[in-house]
């Protein structure tokens, strides 16, 4: 198998947190030359976005949730989905919030990271937007140092690397910080950072974030 991945991406970042904490044999390389808009890219994934996983059988599948749940059924050991009906139902819960509450925002902001090209009125409103997003996951997490339970699942490869670009542009646009004020959130970004696989993660995505 072949991943399409950009560094930077945290739905890219998703899947790459998932290979290396199940310790996959799976290769990750960027899209072919000319980026995800080339015509051989589009080729594999018409939506001309990543990830997309290159299965062995010549099939190219896209959407990160998708992805994480494929390489669960595949490669079931080690596991990072619950068995438990209830547990696994909030596992799937985080990966769409950040989906519908944080992606658009974020999408929004990074185009304004040049105070020539902001609109601060926008910038408010899309870190209002952010704030009630981080509320809706604070409000579901658990108490435990793991999204969902005491141990890794899908849900930690779904939320570390998007609260991890929404730690970057609170620092970007010099904003008070959205994460700290939520209890359970803060104690959950705070442990996240520590973990030596997330931290490999988070550390791939800063590095590769563009200079404004």
């Amino acid at each position: 198998m072949k991943l399409y991945s950009v560094p930077i991406s945290p739905f890219a970042a998703r899947v790459r947190l998932s290979i290396y904490r199940k310790g996959l044999n799976i290769e990750i390389v960027p899209p072919p030359e000319g980026g995800i808009k080339s015509d051989a890219y589009l080729a594999l994934n018409p939506m001309g976005q990543v990830p997309t996983l290159l299965l062995d059988s010549g099939f190219a599948l896209p959407e990160s949730a998708t992805i994480l749940e494929y390489l669960e059924d595949v490669f079931p050991t080690p596991s990072l989905r619950p068995t438990d009906v209830e547990d696994l139902a909030r596992v799937r819960l985080f990966l769409r919030l950040p989906d519908f509450h944080i992606r658009p925002s974020i999408f929004a902001l990074r185009g304004m990271r040049d105070p020539a090209n902001r609109n601060e009125d926008v910038v408010k409103t899309q870190f209002e937007v952010l704030d009630q997003g981080l509320s809706y996951i604070d409000h579901y997490l658990s108490e435990d140092v793991w999204a969902v339970g005491n141990r890794p699942s899908i849900a930690d490869c779904a939320l570390v690397p998007i609260f991890n670009i929404v730690s970057f542009m609170v620092l970007v646009y010099n904003h008070s910080d959205i994460i700290s004020k939520y209890q359970k959130l803060s104690a959950y970004w705070q442990a996240a950072k520590t973990d030596e696989i997330n931290a490999k993660v988070i550390a791939e995505q800063l590095a590769a974030i563009p200079k404004a």
